[in-house]
């Protein structure tokens, strides 16, 4: 062998090359202290190394709601063992999921330090999800549109001499919701097959162009806006099916005459945007699988797709979406990087 003989040399020449992130560290007082990283930890997390040698891991990748999950697996990388746990931590494109890896060693101070390599698993899993609910929302609703429109023609040649109004109202109510459903579908598809390219959208202007064509389809609905002038963010083109999915829901389940309005904000490194409506509240089950990430079931996967589309939509943007009810209003909340985000 030549160039890399030597133990050492060899391993720095694999933490170097290797994608997965990698992050050599000394605990101390229980803090994973940074010595090194790999390329691929500053592409993948967003810090240099001269930002975070001599820092503590944690402060930088561990969002909130997770330290003591972090704690817990620096106590056993001081302990000596291995760990391997899927964690969720906090990246230049906001939170990811990964594998991670502790490798534990004994330094040749008599201290403790260890190897944390990092397998981003974001993607595979979202895809892993999104092929679930496809599967369970398609199935469930193509068979009851189907069922109605057997059921409405077998009624049809029945009666044949008697008014038809009625039942071809029904077949085509059916029909119509069986198109809606294939045409979100084929979105989704579109939507979510290859990365998407990121750009600076002005979700503002996006917000009230959504808006007034809602108003068009919808002459029941109040729908009014409280935006600035401009609200410039880093998203993609799947954000405006998001946008129209979120107060197409709010319109349709909001009651027979909804208000709803759309709400844009600056909030720090972050753009807000808020679909509020005063209708009854999503449902338990569908809240808590699309925002919950609960386990799906045959009884709580919702009834169409477009909290689904939204949730998303907006994730391949590296956004986040959530819910809350308060003062009886239902608000939707998307947040999304600023496009002038450090």
């Amino acid at each position: 062998m030549t160039g890399t003989d030597h133990p050492a040399e060899r391993f720095e020449a694999l933490f170097g090359l290797i994608d997965d992130a990698v992050v050599e560290v000394e605990v101390a007082d229980m803090r994973p202290v940074v010595r090194a990283v790999n390329p691929g930890f500053e592409s993948v997390f967003g810090w240099s190394a001269e930002t975070v040698v001599g820092e503590s891991l944690n402060d930088f990748i561990v969002p909130d709601g997770r330290v003591e999950e972090a704690v817990d697996l620096d106590r056993r990388t001081a302990d000596g063992k291995v760990n391997s746990e899927t964690v969720t931590r906090r990246t230049a494109d906001g939170l990811r999921q990964f594998i991670y890896r502790g490798i534990p060693y004994e330094r040749d101070d008599g201290g403790r330090g260890g190897l944390a390599i990092y397998t981003d698993i974001t993607e595979r899993n979202r895809r892993k999800r999104h092929h679930a609910v496809l599967h369970r929302v398609l199935r469930h609703n193509l068979r009851n549109a189907l069922t109605v429109i057997l059921g409405s023609a077998s009624e049809i040649e029945r009666r044949a001499d008697d008014p038809l109004v009625e039942q071809a109202r029904l077949t085509l109510s059916a029909a119509e919701d069986l198109e809606r459903l294939s045409d979100r579908a084929r979105l989704v598809e579109r939507a979510f097959d290859d990365e998407v390219d990121r750009q600076v959208v002005d979700v503002a202007a996006l917000s009230r162009s959504v808006a007034t064509a809602a108003r068009e389809a919808a002459d029941s609905a109040t729908i009014t806006t409280e935006l600035p002038d401009r609200l410039p963010a880093l998203a993609g083109g799947p954000i405006e099916a998001a946008l129209e999915n979120l107060l197409s829901n709010a319109v349709i389940h909001g009651g027979e005459s909804p208000a709803v309005r759309i709400v844009g904000r600056r909030a720090g490194d972050a753009v807000e945007v808020e679909v509020v409506d005063d209708g009854p509240g999503i449902p338990d089950g569908e809240r808590a699988v699309v925002f919950e990430d609960r386990p799906l079931t045959q009884l709580s996967h919702g009834t169409g797709l477009g909290l689904w589309l939204a949730k998303w939509a907006v994730e391949s943007c590296h956004g986040r979406i959530d819910h809350e009810r308060t003062d009886g209003e239902t608000v939707v909340r998307v947040t999304l990087p600023a496009a002038d985000a450090k």
